[in-house]
């Protein structure tokens, strides 16, 4: 029983880096005046001056994924994650999406 537990509880440790999401940030064009939180990809972003971040659960920053932030917050001036960043021409793309 014991052992069962064991293998149990480390099988968790194995199995979290799996689970973990990647960090993703919207730089934005206008800054918020306070703190503010909204859902958009299935996650919680958080803003904060220019800034907001969320972690998702894919890896890459795609045109798609930022029109949903962009539909949020507003014209972003950088939507990357820790694997890279929409390029200018993307960017443009994402921000159609804006809602200022």
């Amino acid at each position: 029983m014991i052992r069962t537990a064991i293998l149990g509880v480390s099988s968790l440790f194995v199995a979290a880096p799996a689970l973990a999401g990647t960090l993703f940030t919207a730089s934005l064009a206008e800054p918020v005046s306070e703190r503010t939180t909204f859902v958009a990809n299935s996650a919680v972003w958080v803003c904060e001056a220019d800034t907001c971040t969320a972690e998702l659960d894919r890896r890459s920053p795609t045109v798609r994924s930022c029109k949903k932030v962009a539909e949020e917050i507003g014209t972003l001036a950088s939507f990357s994650s820790e694997r890279g960043e929409l390029d200018a021409e993307d960017l443009a793309r994402c921000n159609e999406a804006a809602d200022d």
